[in-house]
């Protein structure tokens, strides 16, 4: 194995025969198929009680292979920690352990960082596929995509990215090729738990870096979807509908600790997110899954320092209509839009507006 190799892939497995066996044989084989061949593969074997470990040994005789072992299982942030701290390379990907790479993405990704050192990452457009590899067709697949795909400039400076990611999460990060020193730069401030939005956490404090987001139109990544997948699982939306509220609050909040210019955007957007999240809050109350400790960490975010109590009604009573009239205006944005944004559809990038 290369003492200093260019790329670290890393791979984060669990159970990998639940998506099914020959998924994760599959991606190893499209990482050996790279044109490029200066990488280390770091496999994570995030506590499975399955066969995974099995799964891997085939490709264990290629020396750039290496299967990390733990448990129990650690969820996916703390997996790519593990990998990340591990992680020799220049750049570091992370490929999906159902996805298939083509062989040309890493040439051609490294080769565009290379030669941009003003960048943090290079991202890129994917073809969706089904459980059984054949293209995912639907409006959003065939209409919304290749459209905004379209409008993506091939360099985001820091400021707009990080209002972009604020409306939506625009990177697929099983397309994506980061540098390594500069993730490594924001993840002391990476440090809570997020189960859902934790690529979308960290894409925003990189844009806070001031460092660019560059753009390939070329599709070099079959991105898989299925009906397991955690966007999927119905038992996941309270969860999903908490965190990526929170997430961009505390993100927002976060960056501004560090940089001047999210600091900007924070003082300016704080009111209108924490507004956006007592929406959720009021509506978590009356199914009796708000927790305590969510009303805090937001409120903790909105206002700059630790609180020692909040209370939701009191909260309501100085945001209620404003946060109300918010609503309605968040809808009328969405309509103007591409497709339903995840973020706060009033940032109103043009990069989502509907033809």
């Amino acid at each position: 194995m290369n003492s200093n190799p260019e790329v670290s892939i890393l791979v984060s497995a669990y159970n990998a025969t639940h998506y099914g066996a020959g998924y994760l044989e599959q991606l190893c084989k499209s990482i050996q198929a790279q044109t490029f061949g200066d990488f280390e593969v770091l496999i994570g074997d995030n506590g499975s009680t399955d066969n995974t470990a099995e799964l891997v040994k085939p490709f264990l005789s290629d020396p750039r292979f290496k299967l990390l072992q733990w448990k129990p299982n650690r969820g996916l942030q703390h997996a790519v920690m593990i990998l990340l701290n591990q992680a020799r390379g220049r750049f570091w990907y992370l490929p999906g352990v159902d996805d298939v790479m083509e062989p040309q993405l890493i040439e051609r990704r490294v080769s565009i960082l290379r030669s941009r050192p003003e960048a943090a990452l290079v991202h890129g457009a994917v073809t969706w596929i089904d459980e059984n590899g054949k293209l995912l067709l639907n409006d959003f697949t065939q209409k919304a995509m290749p459209e905004m795909n379209r409008r993506m400039p091939e360099a985001t400076q820091s400021e707009r990215m990080i209002r972009i990611l604020l409306q939506h999460d625009i990177i697929n990060w099983h397309s994506a090729l980061i540098r390594t020193d500069i993730t490594r730069m924001v993840l002391p401030f990476y440090v809570r738990y997020w189960e859902c939005p934790l690529d979308w956490f960290l894409w925003i404090l990189m844009a806070a870096t001031g460092f660019d987001f560059l753009w390939d139109a070329e599709s070099l990544t079959q991105y898989r979807v299925h009906s397991r997948s955690l966007s999927h699982v119905s038992e996941k939306e309270i969860a999903r509908q908490t965190e990526r509220k929170l997430a961009l609050l505390c993100a927002l909040r976060t960056a501004s600790l560090y940089s001047p210019l999210a600091k900007n955007i924070w003082l300016e957007q704080r009111t209108a997110f924490y507004r956006w999240w007592l929406a959720t809050a009021f509506a978590l109350k009356k199914k009796g899954a708000l927790k305590q400790r969510d009303l805090l960490l937001a409120a903790e975010a909105y206002h700059g320092f630790p609180v020692r109590s909040v209370n939701l009604w009191r909260e309501l009573l100085i945001h209620g209509l404003p946060a109300t009239l918010q609503y309605r205006r968040e809808k009328e944005a969405n309509r103007r839009q591409l497709f339903q944004v995840a973020g706060l559809s009033l940032m109103e990038d043009p990069l989502f507006k509907s033809c």
